[in-house]
Parts: structure tokens; C-alpha cells; sequence
């Protein structure tokens, strides 16, 4: 009988002491301890109507602070944004101003090119070669009187040389002295040029 005493005794040590799961321990358990510390009755202490006053001004206080800090922060990235917008749109502008400023260039430059091929086949009286560059310059420049001009002598020289195109420089001729009003003297001259198709 001892030994099976004894043998108890032995293994109630080799037993942990503690549960393997502590206990959880949060406010609300606390908190409950406490009560039934306290015989289950909790016991708050009042508060009085001034302290309560304190309360609500220290919140109303907080939620005034939080809509000011939200509404300068709302502000601050509102001009934040227009001033990012702006100065994108700045930048696409001026990159849109560059090309066309640069499309301009290149339209010249080859305005200018079938000008010069034009004149100087003129100057070889090569009318159909003349014409087909004083063509090219007016599909650039649709309304320009210079190239509308050389195109006409060119027309005119051709049906004068030989008898060719009259019928397109009569038309010309009519076209521009409605387009140019300004320009009648000078373009009448050409009608010397077309005397067969006008018949003067």
C-alpha cells in the first residue's frame, strides 16, 4: 500500500505544474475578474455634467482638428494636381506647337523645292515638266497666287507652243480672277496668250 502511495506521489511530480494553454488575458477578462472580485456589482464612479462637458469639447475639439488637417491635405493635393495638370498640358502643347512648327518647315522647304524644279524647267521650255511641279507646289499650298500664277504662264506657254492645255488655262484664268480681284491687271495680260480660246 505505501509503495503504491509513494508511486503516486512520484508521478504527480513528474507532471507539469502549469497548463500547457495559458489564459487568455484581455481587457474584458480582466474586467471580469474584477467584478467577480467585487462580488459581481460593479461599481463606476460617476461623473459629473461639467466633466461630461469636458469630454464632448476634448472630442469636438479632435473631430474640428481632423476636418481642418483632411481639409488642408484635400487642398493641398487638389492644387497639387492642377499645377501636375498644367504643367502636362504646358508640355503637350508646346510639344504639339514644336511639330507643327517643324510639319511647317518641311511643307515649305518642299513648296519652295517644286518651285524652283518648276522654274527651271520653264526657263528650258518644258512646259509638261513646268506644270507637273507647279501642280505639286499647289497641292501643298492650295490658295497661293505665286505657284497659281506660274502654273497659268506654264499652261499658256504650252497652248501657245503647242496647242495644248488651253482649255485648263482658260479655266485657271477664270478661277483666279474671281479667287484674286486684286490681281486683274496682271492676269489679263495672259489673255493674250489665250486668244483662241477666247476668241478676241
Amino acid at each position: 500500500m505505501k509503495a503504491m502511495i509513494d508511486s503516486l506521489r512520484n508521478n504527480r511530480k513528474l507532471l507539469r505544474n502549469k497548463s500547457r494553454f495559458t489564459k487568455e488575458r484581455s481587457f474584458l477578462n480582466l474586467k471580469e475578474t474584477y467584478l467577480k472580485g467585487a462580488s459581481g456589482k460593479p461599481r463606476f464612479k460617476p461623473y459629473s455634467k461639467e466633466a461630461i462637458k469636458k469630454i464632448k469639447a476634448g472630442f469636438q475639439r479632435k473631430h474640428k482638428q481632423e476636418k481642418v488637417l483632411f481639409a488642408f491635405l484635400g487642398l493641398l493635393f487638389f492644387l497639387l494636381f492642377i499645377f501636375l495638370g498644367t504643367f502636362l498640358i504646358k508640355e503637350v502643347l508646346q510639344e504639339q506647337n514644336d511639330r507643327k512648327q517643324l510639319n511647317i518647315q518641311k511643307q515649305e522647304q518642299a513648296y519652295l523645292k517644286h518651285i524652283a524644279f518648276g522654274d527651271r524647267w520653264f526657263s528650258e521650255s518644258n512646259w509638261h515638266n513646268a506644270i507637273f511641279y507647279y501642280k505639286k507646289a499647289l497641292e501643298l499650298y492650295p490658295n497661293d497666287y505665286d505657284s497659281s500664277y506660274r502654273l497659268l504662264q506654264a499652261y499658256g506657254q504650252n497652248c501657245e507652243k503647242e496647242l495644248e492645255d488651253c482649255a485648263k488655262a482658260k479655266d485657271l484664268l477664270d478661277e483666279l480672277l474671281v479667287k484674286f480681284p486684286g490681281k486683274k491687271s496682271e492676269l489679263t495680260q495672259l489673255k493674250d496668250v489665250l486668244n483662241y480660246e477666247y476668241g478676241i
